[in-house]
């Protein structure tokens, strides 16, 4: 018997058990359901057992709540957080917090599930509609009712196959953010689990050496200055809820990433942001601490020693100890040189007029490039020329260009707008993140003129309004050389 067809039977039980049941639709009822709909291979084997459904479920990690009395009735919003977790759509749910719902009630909700409401609205296909309940009320502690539960799965099923979400924000006059996001996950996690924040080593052996009383295995990193403690791969989410919890118990900082292969590469997740800035209310600028790009420092304190409503992580740069380091490729801020162009690689260059130029620098030694232009940067490849795909050789490696990253851009629009657009990746429950070919086609699709790929990997961040809005790959922010800013005029 094929897994496909075994998933349809088993869809089909799921609907008879639940349309013969005369009580409100259980959380082992719903559960089951979802994993069905989200069709998630959990039968890995013929003994695997068809009532282990939703423990395999809450194991995975694909909900994250901690279920308890499983024969005691789902809540409609209990089947709302549980349906957008399943998508992969935690981190997303998280930027909607204060984010009109369309509800009359959405005050009884935790933020969360505001966002989740806001998710599923927005998605497309969409999951529920303020037309699906009575006087725009969503009533969110309800028992959820056997026609609510067929509804959630029935849809859930279709955004299974074919998800995306587009939603507009404008936080501040003259910055308008695109948040997109498409596809879902469909393979089974693992989890590393990260607790930060541990002030000295022998504080971070002493936790290290409880922990593995307990039976866990965990390595010690320096982190910003500080130490963290990381997991060896888990493959049960209860164990990461167990790790949190002893962690959080002593004041410390959490995360967990998932390590995860995509069985199902037509439907990749992706998550990118973009941030349009008017060129009327801001101009843009090259950003470093206090102290200098060779002073290594996370986006966010950058962000708050500069007056900038918003900020992307901007050029290559090395590393020395000390917190030190020093930026790679050209870099010009008001007329000062820093450092000189490198390799052919592309620049963007602007001065105070809002003239701007994207090209490829030439080495020089004396910084006699571009004397008219006050502000240069360097970073490359090249994505966007005159609207069409750039086609320069910059002596990257391949890696760089044709794997999937998390990337960062900077980008002139056709209406005269900066952009900065930040891709995540590497979370396959989140995003996987674009090749160089890719991050350009998203580009040109939002209407890019002249677009210019920066540095990536953990390094990409960007913040608005004095928030992230994005996963740094790390699960954490990396400290960096200079970022990009968009300064009130």
């Amino acid at each position: 018997m094929s897994k496909t067809f075994r998933r349809l039977l088993i869809s089909l039980l799921v609907i008879i058990v639940m349309a013969g049941s005369s009580h409100a639709v259980t959380k082992y009822e719903f559960l089951t359901g979802l994993l069905t709909a989200r069709g998630l291979n959990w039968d890995n084997s013929p003994e695997a057992p068809y009532n282990d459904a939703p423990g395999f479920l809450l194991r995975t990690g694909y909900v994250s709540d901690t279920v308890s009395k499983l024969d005691s009735p789902a809540t409609r919003r209990e089947a709302l957080r549980w349906c957008i977790e399943s998508l992969g759509m935690t981190f997303e749910a998280g930027l909607f917090t204060d984010y009109p719902t369309g509800f009359t009630d959405d005050k009884n909700l935790t933020p969360f599930e505001r966002g989740c409401l806001v998710i599923a609205t927005h998605m497309n296909p969409p999951l529920l509609s303020v037309s699906d309940f009575k006087g725009e009320r969503f009533s969110g502690s309800s028992s959820l009712t056997l026609n609510e539960a067929r509804r959630f799965l029935q849809r859930l099923g279709n955004a299974s196959r074919n998800f995306s979400l587009d939603v507009i924000r404008n936080p501040v006059k003259g910055l308008r953010v695109h948040i997109h996001r498409e596809g879902v996950p469909s393979g089974i996690p693992e989890w590393r689990f990260y607790a930060d924040g541990i002030k000295t080593k022998a504080a971070a052996d002493y936790f290290k050496s409880s922990l593995k009383a307990e039976g866990y295995e965990v390595s010690i990193a320096g982190v910003n200055g500080s130490y963290s403690v990381r997991s060896q791969k888990l493959d049960d989410y209860n164990d990461v809820r167990r790790l949190e919890s002893v962690a959080k118990a002593r004041g410390l900082t959490t995360r967990a990433l998932p390590s995860m292969s995509n069985p199902n590469t037509r439907v990749l997740p992706r998550f990118w942001i973009m941030l349009a800035i008017d060129p009327s209310y801001f101009r843009i600028a090259p950003i470093a601490s206090r102290s200098g790009p060779t002073e290594l420092r996370t986006l966010s304190a950058i962000y708050g020693s500069n007056n900038v409503q918003a900020a992307i992580n901007a050029g290559f740069f090395g590393t020395m100890k000390g917190g030190k380091g020093y930026p790679i490729g050209a870099l010009r801020v008001n007329g000062r040189n820093y450092t000189l162009p490198y390799n052919m690689r592309g620049c963007l260059a602007w001065n105070e007029d809002d003239e701007a130029l994207f090209a490829v620098a030439e080495s020089t030694e004396d910084g006699s490039y571009w004397p008219e232009m006050s502000n240069v940067i360097q970073a490359g490849p090249m994505l966007i020329d005159d609207g069409e795909t750039a086609r320069y050789e910059e002596s990257f490696s391949g890696g760089l260009i044709s794997a999937r990253h998390p990337r960062s851009a900077v980008g002139l629009s056709a209406e005269g707008k900066w952009v900065f657009m930040a891709v995540d990746g590497r979370n396959g429950m989140h995003s996987s993140g674009a090749t160089i070919s890719e991050l350009t086609e998203i580009l040109r699709g939002q209407g890019m003129v002249y677009a210019l790929n920066l540095d990536g990997g953990g390094s990409t961040e960007i913040m608005i309004d004095g928030r992230i809005w994005n996963i740094p790959s790390d699960g954490y922010e990396r400290r960096i050389s200079y970022g990009l800013g968009a300064v009130p005029r």
